[in-house]
């Protein structure tokens, strides 16, 4: 845990750096600050900004092994780990890069729950930081939501303090409580009149609410067939976003941004120079050296390249699907997209088809695209969409699951195909540190 407080305070010392708080840094080693010094009143900002950066540098180095695992990003390198998960052996625990990854999750999560806990004691002398309260309970619920999300069981530990696991049965709590923390963000920024910031928590609030539903269709397993859900609070959530955002023809997303000022996206660094790993060549066009050239999928009714794979990757290309950011590419974490792939999946689980069809063709409509009208089947037409605008968001390998859907590369073996539904495992790192799980009891 020296490792996670010193990197929260490296974080916090470039923040408070750039605001000109200069009598925090009045010390002979600035990387020697105590932790003490990140609870003054002082640096309330740049503890929810080190949030912020901790929790986006975890989701950029999570998302990437859960991914491999799907039929989104595929190994094309020389490091066998990575193989393993493409093959969707997903639950080894000593495998080096979900291994690797496992650290600045913990990272991040404790840094963003320590946030609110500094801040709540702000806020009891002083209510006018409520306003980087709500921002630290935004934060922590983009934390828990992917956590609940990617990770098959989690520990929350708080420094040297082994926490037990939560358990593969009960980790939909964990979803529950970024909920909780997104509904305090989205009470608070109303009650301060930020609607935009409001806007954006109650965006992930409504992914949240959906990721809660799936959870219950692929655990303990998926059941094997197509299978959707009806989220009747994402729901909610979603009809108020597109609302609120400008209406149905509003197409806005919400992301986390890296740069060379705040932090890097690891995933887009092993992708875009490292190339270890690549985007399938169901979804784009490779050279002779695996660098991206363009899109590949095309739509299923007019039969062009598909333009919302096209934006998806122009995002992920800073503005060109075969750009390159580096380490530097946005991750989208929802959109009025994918509001409207919410509604649409209520709309068909309930049985109506007529709303399902009307949300469906208002996303081809923000792309130009001939309107959907039974040219393929309900199904078809959700997964496709699906697939196609919510790429790079962190959902496709919960989508296989349900949409009972196997990728070509995974072996008969593996965990991906004899246990459909399973996720990433609490790996090695933290299963020797934490006494709850090395067998060597917590007593004394």
């Amino acid at each position: 845990m020296k490792n996670k407080i010193k990197a929260s305070v490296l974080t916090l010392v470039t923040a408070l750096t750039l605001s000109g708080c200069g009598d925090l840094l009045d010390v002979n080693n600035p990387n020697n600050l105590v932790e003490e010094s990140i609870s003054q009143a002082a640096a309330a900002s740049a503890v929810v900004n080190g949030s912020l950066s901790l929790v986006s540098s975890a989701i950029s180095q999570i998302w990437q092994p859960y991914l491999v695992t799907s039929d989104e990003i595929y190994w094309i390198g020389s490091r066998d780990a990575w193989l393993a998960l493409d093959q969707g052996f997903i639950g080894n625990p000593e495998n080096e890069f979900s291994d690797g990854a496992f650290p600045s999750v913990g990272r991040g999560r404790w840094m963003s729950d320590q946030a609110i806990k500094i801040l709540q004691g702000h806020v009891a002398d002083d209510p006018s930081f409520g306003y980087d309260l709500a921002r630290a309970n935004h934060f922590a619920g983009i934390m828990y939501t992917v956590i609940g999300e990617v990770m098959e069981d989690f520990a929350f530990s708080d420094k040297t303090e082994s926490g037990p696991p939560v358990g593969p049965g009960s980790m939909s709590t964990v979803l529950d409580k970024g909920i909780t923390y997104l509904s305090t963000a989205i009470s608070s920024f109303e009650t301060l009149g930020n609607s935009d910031k409001a806007l954006a928590a109650k965006a992930m609030r409504a992914r949240a609410h959906q990721s809660r539903a799936i959870w219950d269709v692929i655990n303990p397993t998926a059941s094997g067939t197509f299978t959707t859900v009806n989220a009747s609070a994402a729901g909610t959530d979603a009809q108020a976003v597109i609302t609120a955002a400008g209406g149905n023809s509003a197409d806005v997303n919400y992301d986390l941004v890296y740069s060379s000022g705040s932090q890097s996206n690891s995933m887009a660094g092993w992708i875009n120079d490292r190339k270890e790993n690549q985007y399938t060549t169901q979804l784009v066009t490779l050279d002779a050296n695996n660098n991206r050239t363009g899109v590949a999928m095309m739509d299923p009714i007019d039969n062009i390249v598909d333009p919302a794979v096209t934006k998806r990757m122009s995002s992920w290309g800073c503005g060109s699907a075969a750009g390159n950011c580096g380490p530097y590419s946005p991750l989208t974490i929802s959109s009025t997209r994918l509001m409207h792939l919410i509604l649409a999946e209520n709309a068909l689980a309930g049985g109506d088809a007529a709303t399902f069809t009307t949300h469906i063709n208002h996303i081809r409509a923000m792309d130009g695209l001939t309107a959907f009208s039974g040219q393929i089947s309900n199904n078809d037409m959700l997964q496709h969409t699906r697939r196609a605008n919510t790429m790079i968001m962190g959902l496709r390998l919960a989508d296989m699951y349900r949409f009972a859907l196997t990728d070509p590369k995974w072996e008969a073996q593996s965990d991906a195909i004899s246990t459909p539904g399973e996720m990433l495992p609490i790996t090695i790192i933290e299963i020797r540190a934490n006494c709850h799980l090395n067998g060597q009891g917590c007593g004394g």
